[in-house]
């Protein structure tokens, strides 16, 4: 019996992170995309644009995630840390399909 109340509460705690990690390792992987797309040569503009646009996406879905916590300081870190990290990502994309736009002839 000890043992099965632990378990339930590992899972509770890791119900509270995930919102966290999964908007931790969303910024981790937009800056190793902008890293690795200078660092290779002859990358597609388009491929980085489609990695970017789902990441964005990543980021509405830890907000959902976030709000449906019953936890208030997850909650409130949820919608501003990922708000902000979407409209920075989304004027991000919309830069690059301008330089796409322009670029091509």
């Amino acid at each position: 019996m000890r043992r099965e109340e632990n378990v339930i509460l590992n899972e509770k705690n890791l119900s509270r992170i995930n919102p966290l990690a999964l908007t931790v390792s969303l910024v981790i992987a937009a800056f190793l995309v902008l890293v690795l797309s200078r660092l290779i040569p002859n990358v597609n503009l388009w491929i980085v644009i489609a990695i970017y646009f789902l990441i964005d996406i990543g980021f509405i879905v830890a907000m959902v995630i976030g709000i449906r916590t019953k936890i208030k300081p997850v909650v409130i870190f949820s919608i501003l840390a990922n708000s902000v990290f979407f409209v920075f990502m989304t004027g991000f994309v919309l830069l690059l399909l301008l330089a796409m736009g322009i670029s091509e002839p």
